[in-house]
């Protein structure tokens, strides 16, 4: 009974913060001001996953440059909790070794299955009258990326997109594995991210078909130069990533705009990009928000819209450098080391002041299941289960991967060199992990 009183008070507090803390997180990043005539629509399954779904948005939309901390403070606080759980159960020193492992172990394969799951997440609503676009993604034909064509097209049509464009790591071959059924020219556009001899990306973005070799190993100038022979635009990616070539060089240059939101590179200071955006509204340039998808995980927090025109293709609308909005949807909360200290419960508290409630009812109805299923069901029972469950969905993954890898014209070196090795590792291990449980490990 008293588990029972515990996990009510966890709910009324949760519910009470909320009710009181809880505000739409919507925003247009370049004014830095809140939103109110979109909206976001989250998918119907999340109701049903709640507790999978709010830590895989976490980890999706985690500050790149806090990984590391925030993955290390989790580990530690489960070995923690696990030891502490143990101490009061009087186990072993052994058993309370396999505890913690296995903990740990849960952990990280949970966030690897959110990074390998095409889990949707939400999708910017109300923009009937809006273009809503990507300008920076990538597939399997990037040397870093694990994203079949497929899945980026999926990807953007779930979020909401009505526009994307396909910019590979140094060669055009992504446009050309479109399926051709889909193929539009309102729909998909070509780019690349080109890498210059300055030691920098540009990204140039088309309407139709062009060659990577008509830029190759030339400088941020003389690519600009070239692109706008072509009727291209030139946008500079994530330029927080370098600090280099000044802002007022690179628009000298004749740059078409900055990148001021990068899903991918989220660290920015405020004055970063308030310098970028300075930059932009005082010689004219567009400004966008961008997923630079590479396939790990399968949701965004930002769009970048501009009003529809009638009878003009979404590369015409941005020829005329138009206004844009870039609508965030923005959860970071505090980033300092005071939260990485304290990581996970930092994270809940986040989620449930950045959370509606109708979401966070659920989360607590599948985790008391999950918690009752906990104290009714051997432990034993359990640990077998996951185990099982992990190697299956690592062995597909493996499976998956292997057969998107040898089907891609470009030289991928992500998945070979990752994704196959952690992926069949993990797979091997659960099973290992599920073989010994079932002879030696006691409750």
């Amino acid at each position: 009974m008293r588990k029972i009183y515990i996990f009510l008070s966890f709910l009324l507090c949760s519910l009470a913060l909320n009710y009181f803390l809880y505000s739409n997180k919507l925003i247009d990043i370049i004014t830095n001001s809140a939103v109110s005539f979109f909206y976001i629509q989250w998918p119907v399954e999340r109701l049903f996953i709640e507790p999978f779904y709010a830590f895989a948005y976490y980890i999706l939309t985690m500050e790149r440059t806090g990984y590391i901390f925030a993955l290390v403070s989790w580990a530690l606080w489960i070995v923690i909790f696990t030891a502490a759980v143990s101490r009061y159960k009087k186990m072993s020193l052994r058993q309370t070794l396999i505890n913690s492992f296995f903990g740990v172990l849960l952990f990280v394969s949970a966030v690897m299955a959110v990074i390998l799951l095409p889990v949707p997440g939400p999708k910017l609503a109300n923009t009937d009258a809006y273009k809503v676009f990507d300008i920076h993604s990538h597939t399997v034909s990037s040397r870093d990326a694990i994203a079949s064509i497929n899945s980026n097209i999926r990807l953007h049509k779930q979020h909401g997109f009505t526009n994307f464009f396909i910019t590979e790591h140094d060669n055009v071959k992504g446009y050309g594995t479109i399926p051709y059924n889909i193929k539009n020219i309102d729909f998909i556009y070509p780019g690349i991210q080109i890498r210059t001899t300055d030691g920098v990306s540009v990204l140039l973005l088309a309407d139709k078909k062009f060659s990577y070799d008509y830029f190759k190993d030339k400088s941020i100038k003389q690519i600009i130069n070239l692109a706008h022979d072509k009727g291209m635009l030139a946008v500079m990616p994530h330029w927080w990533k370098w600090n280099d070539p000044p802002l007022q060089k690179i628009v000298e240059y004749g740059i078409d705009g900055f990148e001021i939101y990068n899903c991918g590179y989220r660290y920015i200071s405020d004055e970063k990009r308030k310098d970028i955006i300075d930059v932009c509204k005082k010689n004219n340039l567009m400004m966008f928000g961008t997923i630079d998808w590479h396939g790990y995980g399968n949701m965004t927090n930002v769009w970048t819209v501009t009003e529809r025109r009638d009878g003009k293709t979404l590369f015409e609308i941005l020829k005329s450098k138009p206004e844009l909005k870039i609508i965030v949807h923005d959860t970071k909360g505090s980033q300092s080391l005071l939260r990485y200290i304290f990581e996970p419960f930092s994270a809940f508290y986040f989620y449930i002041v950045n959370t509606e409630m109708i979401y966070i009812l659920s989360f607590y109805m599948i985790s008391g299941v999950l918690i009752a299923m906990f104290f009714y069901f051997h432990i034993k029972i359990l640990v077998r289960f996951f185990s099982l469950f992990f190697s299956s969905f690592f062995m597909f993954a493996t499976l998956y991967y292997f057969n998107t890898y040898i089907y891609i014209a470009a030289k991928n070196i992500v998945i070979p060199e990752m994704i196959l090795p952690l992926a069949a590792g993990f797979s091997v291990l659960w099973l290992i992990v599920w073989i010994i449980n079932g002879k030696n490990i006691k409750s």
